[in-house]
């Protein structure tokens, strides 16, 4: 495939995860806004939990069925009903421990959701992930808005949890489909198990730092890293557009030419917007929020490793190896959580920041001698 080819593909993702991206920015910015730092940081934590739990159930992860169903392997259905027993066995527990109705809510959505894109990316009907996606991010800052203004901040993660069903039809087509298997699943066990495991990592990577930080710092300190996040996702943006886009290509051996040097460049001109400009417009809008000025030029170097790595690990996944992405994010994870431990209780909130930063490099550095171990351009 030529570059214009790609660049027209990569911008029907780009257009439904650029907007969906903003809508969620000014959602959780005006969130952020009306709200303590205190309760902002209890909302994340509790997403989290609920992103976590969603995570051990979904046997099938995104990255595995974009792959399977770009191939049109029959597994499909059956990794969908493991997901879907799985996930109503995590609600049970989750109101067990916590008495909360909403974060299960949230866990089955996030399932529903997480298999809907999958389908979408995976038969490459970019158009109708951008519909998707769009149309799940209006629904969230709808539905959570009016539960806020009528329920008070615990009926936000109702909102954003009934967002999701949106997929739900998606998910409900693949689960009638008479193709259940647990044959199918032992005879790709490999692909699937390491798969798993991956994105558990990534789980920790992505989530556990929060649930850390309020032993640790306290709420309204996670409620500043929760906006800091929040902003580093903006500028993430680029390279969670290129990965959805890569993936199901490199699944079919279909080259993109080009793509990764501009990549990184752009990359590098969104880590100077976080290092140089945000620091001057944050304490204009979030006064409340002093801490995220002080971390947000440290974290801003992260962008400029995840771009990188993207390319590496939609190689490995394309040649069904998961283990490299597995043992990057083993190691990216470890490094995350030793260092909230010890560098957020020796530094605090600069402490945790530094750590968010040397965990993502850590899992390039590693990608990029396996490749090269493995002749892997």
């Amino acid at each position: 495939m030529n570059f214009s080819d790609s660049l027209k593909n990569i911008s029907l993702i780009g257009v439904g995860d650029v907007f969906a991206a903003g809508i969620s920015a000014i959602f959780w910015i005006f969130l952020s806004s009306m709200i303590l730092p205190e309760e902002y940081g209890e909302i994340n934590y509790l997403i989290s939990i609920a992103t976590i739990t969603s995570s051990l159930a979904l046997i099938g992860t995104q990255n595995t069925l974009t792959v399977f169903i770009a191939k049109n392997k029959e597994i499909i259905s059956t990794l969908f009903l493991i997901s879907f027993l799985c996930s109503v066995v995590g609600i049970i527990v989750l109101f067990l421990i916590f008495n909360r109705i909403d974060i299960g809510l949230l866990l089955m959505g996030l399932v529903i959701f997480t298999h809907g894109i999958s389908s979408n990316l995976g038969k490459k009907n970019f158009k109708k992930y951008t519909t998707y996606s769009l149309v799940q991010r209006s629904l969230m800052v709808i539905f959570s808005l009016f539960a806020y203004y009528y329920v008070g901040v615990d009926g936000i993660i109702y909102g954003i949890a009934l967002s999701y069903f949106l997929y739900v039809k998606i998910f409900i087509n693949e689960i009638k489909k008479p193709f259940w298997d647990l044959h199918l699943l032992k005879y790709n066990k490999n692909f699937v198990s390491t798969n798993y495991l991956l994105m558990l990592t990534n789980a920790i990577m992505t989530q556990v730092d929060k649930i850390l930080i309020v032993p640790i710092l306290g709420l309204a300190i996670l409620g500043n890293y929760s906006l800091a996040l929040q902003i580093i996702a903006i500028l993430s943006i680029v390279p969670s557009i290129i990965f959805k886009f890569i993936l199901p290509y490199s699944a079919t051996n279909t080259q993109n030419q080009g793509l990764r040097k501009k990549s990184i460049l752009l990359s590098c001109f969104l880590a100077g917007i976080g290092i140089f400009i945000l620091p001057q417009i944050i304490p204009i809008f979030f006064e409340k929020y002093t801490e995220t000025i002080q971390i947000i030029q440290i974290m801003s170097f992260v962008i400029i490793p995840v771009t990188i790595n993207v390319f590496y690990h939609a190689k490995f996944l394309a040649l069904e190896n998961g283990k490299i992405p597995l043992f990057t994010g083993i190691i990216s994870s470890t490094i995350m959580v030793t260092g909230m431990i010890i560098l957020g209780t020796l530094y605090g909130i600069t402490g945790v920041a530094i750590t968010y930063v040397l965990a993502y490099s850590s899992g390039v550095v590693f990608s990029v001698y396996m490749a090269k171990k493995l002749h892997i351009d």
